[in-house]
């Protein structure tokens, strides 16, 4: 399939049905391995992106605040605290 016939499928409001595959579960009903407890299966790796985003944000504020000599601390910090915010909310849910 050609990038045409996908833009004038997707512009003629019709969409083919896919091929989606089932969640795989334990014997328990549990969620399988990759997949978090509400069963996305991108569920670990947006925590883990959340986790290294947040310490991302650590490391380059101490950065900056090591390099400015702690004359900005306060607007560092306030900075980090709402990239932080943003972080937390890379998996869709607050906290």
């Amino acid at each position: 399939m050609s990038i045409f016939d996908k833009v004038k499928e997707m512009l003629s409001g019709e969409e083919k049905p896919r091929n989606v595959p089932e969640q795989a579960t334990n014997a328990d009903g549990t969620p399988a391995q990759g997949q978090d407890a509400s069963g996305d299966p991108l569920g670990g790796l947006k925590s883990k992106a959340e986790d290294t985003a947040q310490g991302g944000v650590d490391q380059a504020a101490g950065a900056a605040d090591s390099a400015t000599g702690g004359k900005y601390t306060d607007h560092i910090d306030s900075g980090a605290d709402q990239a932080k915010d943003a972080a937390d909310r890379i998996d869709g849910q607050q906290g």
